[in-house]
């Protein structure tokens, strides 16, 4: 499989992004600096747009999106969610107008592009739970949280860009392992149009000269991304891993927004309501700099990523990946809500 389509890609994204820089500060579409925004000067919030325009040529050009009918929903659906996210950053949109056009969007995918969970895997008994009649409402719901989970771990430079990364590469280990190059180019595409972006969100490219973010319209396109592959990839006879293993791999941002909605709730709080709550807020609390949180989260994605992984290789039974990955969520809940208490009483006591 050649490489140039996807050097093609990465290209693309970067012109786009360059491309959109001066136009993005002529309309004032940026991301300026507030009290929860502590980043310097105001910045571009293209991304997003660059990177969908780039993996969106990328699947024409390399011919996948012709192989893979399906994939034009995707297409599709994710202009939906760009266009809205674009609209979100610039003049902000309520919740429920971001959650029904979420839906929408989640729908095209589901009744068009036939894109269902309709199996769990046997994470119960040794039979796999067939979801039939619900098949649908567990799509959607599945859909729907992994966008939003994306963008609830949008807090720092490269952070939910480099957990993309994480997801990608597994699904890519698993669809070389298979020989499935169908799905292969399709995850090439998304990597290669993310690292392009992680060039210029991480600062690598002088500095914070030309610095920019993916924005709300970049996360849920990522975030789409993401679901559509998973679910796509752990379905039906071709499926080239389980469905449980999609928790392994895309671990953080499910555990970290599960926890953040059940304390947002808990404490009689909107699920959407900000706040400094998330893992690498407590990081950033106890004195770690903006890289060192981002490499220490990524690197926790990535080996609870490989744990999934080599339990997939060696067919450990779902019921028993299940088991531990909810032991994991569950210590994560509670072992981040010590260690803010703990913190927390520290500072009151100083």
């Amino acid at each position: 499989m050649s490489i140039w389509p996807y050097f093609f890609v990465f290209s693309l994204t970067i012109l786009f992004i360059l491309f959109l820089r001066p136009i993005a500060f002529h309309f004032d579409f940026l991301d300026k600096p507030s009290d929860r925004k502590a980043h310097f000067g105001s910045v571009p919030l293209t991304g997003g747009i660059a990177m969908f325009l780039g993996t969106s040529l990328g699947l024409i050009f390399s011919g996948v999106l012709f192989l893979e009918e399906n994939l034009i929903f995707l297409v599709l659906s994710s202009f939906i969610l760009i266009l809205v996210g674009v609209i979100d950053d610039y003049r902000n949109i309520s919740h429920k107008v971001r959650f029904i056009f979420q839906i929408i969007a989640a729908l095209i995918v589901i009744y068009f592009g036939h894109v269902l969970l309709r199996d769990l895997g046997a994470i119960i008994s040794v039979k796999n739970v067939q979801l039939e009649l619900f098949a649908v409402f567990f799509s959607l719901f599945a859909i729907i949280g992994v966008v939003n989970a994306l963008n609830f771990s949008d807090g720092i430079d490269g952070m939910s860009s480099s957990l993309c990364l994480v997801t990608f590469i597994s699904i890519a280990f698993f669809a070389f392992q298979a020989k499935d190059f169908i799905a292969l180019k399709i995850v090439f595409c998304f990597i290669s149009s993310i690292v392009a972006f992680l060039i210029f969100n991480i600062g690598a490219v002088k500095g914070s000269q030309y610095k920019i973010f993916m924005g709300d319209s970049g996360s849920t396109f990522l975030g789409l991304g993401i679901a559509w592959t998973l679910i796509s990839f752990s379905q039906g006879n071709q499926s080239i891993f389980s469905p449980v293993t999609a928790l392994w791999i895309y671990s953080i941002p499910l555990m970290d927004t599960i926890s953040i909605v059940i304390r947002r709730i808990s404490n009689g709080k909107s699920p959407f309501s900000p706040d400094r709550q998330h893992l690498h807020h407590f990081f950033t609390h106890i004195g770690k700099s903006d890289r060192q949180t981002l490499t220490i989260i990524i690197l926790l994605s990535a080996l609870i990523a490989l744990i999934g992984i080599l339990m997939d290789i060696f067919g450990i039974p779902d019921r028993f990946m299940f088991l531990l990955f909810m032991s994991l969520a569950f210590i994560y809940f509670f072992a981040l809500r010590y260690l803010w208490n703990v913190h927390e009483t520290d500072i009151n006591t100083e």
